[in-house]
């Protein structure tokens, strides 16, 4: 019996194969499954096209995942004898998904017995959601017990750091999740950074920077991570995710993160959004995702 790590969407795994995607709502209201497949009807829209209809001014919306889709993937794990811990992401973004995923939990948990199936509200998303997923891996490639990997995730999980660079507020606006404290014009050239704090949700966090979004994030990420505070945080584990890139200058952001000799090679390189972030219509958004020893 092997313990299977599934997540959804908004948790931003670096493979999607174990994924639930969420829905994706176009101006038009069709339906889309964000970047995979699980129903074979259903169509997958991906972030580059949803990034570009966004910015040229189509609004989209996003949905929770379906029982359905949550059964098809959850099921052929378990009549493979498997044990399956799913990532959902924080319910303070999306009740809907810790909601759907626990549902689903019980009803097979009924059927198939013994607890195979354990939902963890993740309390985080995005770039967070991805380093907590590689986590969760690391610990199932130990060979650890399900009750065991269970336990450890949910110790982890109040030291996952995710924050996000966002470098267009209306646009970030548009999720219908940004606190009100960020709701100020683009006129104004303040950049923010949002991170998800202990409760799940997003919140602002100073200094706000202001300035071209170039130099801006290049004080983002030198206050985030640096020589005087990069050893707080465990060098296994780093996610770093975009959206497109019209003026950060990504090279540089990761020649600044590999001059600290701290994290894997393998980590600093980037991972695209996935569709849902990506409807919000940002473009130069950056997630960083980290783990506090």
């Amino acid at each position: 019996m092997e313990t299977i790590i599934t997540t959804d969407s908004g948790t931003n795994p670096r493979i999607i194969d174990n994924m639930v995607p969420c829905t994706v709502i176009d101006g038009n209201g069709n339906n889309y499954c964000d970047m995979k497949k699980v129903d074979s009807s259903k169509i997958i829209i991906n972030n580059k096209e949803v990034l570009e209809r966004a910015v040229s001014g189509e609004v989209f919306h996003t949905a929770s995942p379906t029982i359905g889709d949550y059964d098809l993937l959850m099921r052929r794990h378990l009549e493979d004898g498997n044990n399956i811990i799913h990532l959902s992401m924080s319910n303070g973004i999306s009740a809907g998904s810790v909601n759907a995923s626990r549902l689903i939990g019980e009803i097979l948990n009924d059927e198939y017995g013994d607890d195979r199936v354990t939902v963890i509200d993740t309390l985080t998303a995005g770039c967070g959601g991805t380093v907590i997923n590689d986590y969760a891996n690391d610990l199932v490639k130990q060979g650890l017990p399900t009750k065991e990997i269970v336990k450890r995730l949910e110790e982890v999980k109040s030291k996952i750091l995710a924050t996000f660079y966002i470098s267009k507020v209306e646009g970030f606006a548009n999720s219908g999740r940004a606190p009100k404290e960020v709701k100020l014009s683009d006129k104004l050239a303040f950049r923010y950074r949002v991170d998800i704090n202990d409760k799940g949700k997003l919140f602002p966090k100073l200094p706000i920077y202001r300035g071209n979004i170039k130099d801006a994030f290049m004080k983002y990420l030198k206050r985030l991570i640096n020589e005087n505070n990069v050893h707080e945080f465990d060098p296994n584990y780093l996610a770093f995710l975009i959206t497109r890139l019209d003026e950060i200058n990504l090279e540089e952001a990761k020649d600044y993160i590999r001059s600290l000799n701290y994290f894997k090679e393998e980590n600093i390189q980037e991972l695209e959004f996935y569709s849902a972030i990506c409807s919000y219509g940002v473009i130069d958004q950056v997630g960083i995702g980290l783990i506090k020893k």
